[in-house]
């Protein structure tokens, strides 16, 4: 005796496809957010460190005290009762603007040999002071103001 063939139930007739993974790209982009969040602490850990001197009670940074490494806008300490040029220009030495001893202002550095061409400086007021080179040599001059 034969017995019919069963027909397997249609689960079993056709495979079925595994489930598709999720993707994942919110893992994704939690990693990249959480790097771009430590780049960013450590560029500012970093900007702070370099703008305070590395310590919460430094100071800022000296400057070259020669006053011909001065540009204008930058500052000088000098002896305002020098009594002549050369006194004056060998007492002045290049500070920080932030320095209580800061009381002129450079306007103009000159290569010249006398000191008639700062009054062709805007800003530079005759009468005001100006800076000699007399250590190097070089005809060299700071136009300068006091400062307010």
């Amino acid at each position: 005796m034969t017995y019919p063939q069963q027909q397997s139930p249609i689960w079993q007739q056709y495979p079925v496809a595994p489930p598709k993974k999720a993707p994942k790209t919110g893992l994704i982009v939690g990693i990249a957010a959480a790097a771009v969040i430590v780049t960013g602490g450590a560029i500012a850990v970093t900007v702070a460190i370099t703008t305070s001197g590395g310590s919460s009670g430094a100071s800022v940074p000296p400057v070259d005290p020669d006053p011909f490494s001065a540009q204008a806008g930058d500052c000088l300490s000098a002896d305002e009762d020098a009594g002549s040029n050369g006194a004056f220009s060998a007492s002045a030495v290049r500070v920080h603007c932030s320095d209580s001893s800061a009381n002129y202002s450079v306007i103009a550095q000159l290569a010249s040999a006398s000191g008639s061409d700062c009054n062709s400086v805007p800003g530079y007021e005759y009468g005001n002071p100006v800076v000699y080179d007399f250590k190097s040599g070089e005809s060299r001059e700071l136009c300068v103001m006091p400062r307010g």
